[in-house]
């Protein structure tokens, strides 16, 4: 910072010095909290976002299997093969993590973290992929206030019975 102090205005260094630390840097500090080893797998949503690249390439480059789960919008697949290019394993859509497609991927692959970035049914979906027992870290948003589940056999179930039935470790950064 000294060594640009003679170029920059004092707005400029004040700005450099506060400004919010970039993506890579936040997916660092997540593997840190997270203390994941090769050869473990973790599901996050908002796969398409900055922090969810940085997950991706640094799980890549760790051995760390991602599930990444997008919003459905024009242009998903192309946005699939995109992340796919990037090094995530498995790329879906918040669609298809409704089905029993969804259920047999957590089953063979047993994401025992999850990485939440949003309030919406993806957390919900990021939660119910987490293994029991595995931990469920929420960056920037606050979970939605009930689980809720597909059809009406089921009702929507609190957060907190939640993570207590799957024995999750909750956790907000």
């Amino acid at each position: 910072m000294q060594a640009l102090r003679g170029r920059l205005s004092i707005g400029q260094v004040r700005y450099l010095s506060t400004a919010a630390p970039d993506s890579s840097s936040i997916a660092n500090s997540i593997f840190k909290t997270l203390n994941l080893r090769s050869g473990q797998a973790l599901v996050q949503n908002e796969g398409d976002s900055d922090i969810g690249k940085a997950i991706i390439q640094l799980a890549k480059e760790r051995g760390i299997t991602t599930i990444n789960i997008i919003a459905d919008k024009p242009g998903s697949s192309q946005l699939i093969e995109a992340l796919k290019d990037l090094g995530g394993d498995v790329v879906v859509t918040e669609d298809y993590t409704r089905t029993w497609y969804m259920k047999r991927l957590v089953a063979e692959v047993k994401p025992i973290a999850g990485l939440n970035f949003t309030d919406d049914s993806q957390a919900t979906a990021v939660g119910k992929a987490v293994t029991e027992g595995g931990t469920l870290l929420t960056y920037g948003k606050k979970l939605p206030s009930h689980v809720v589940y597909q059809g009406a056999v089921r009702k929507p179930v609190e957060w907190s019975e939640f993570l207590t039935k799957k024995k999750l470790k909750s956790q907000l950064l």
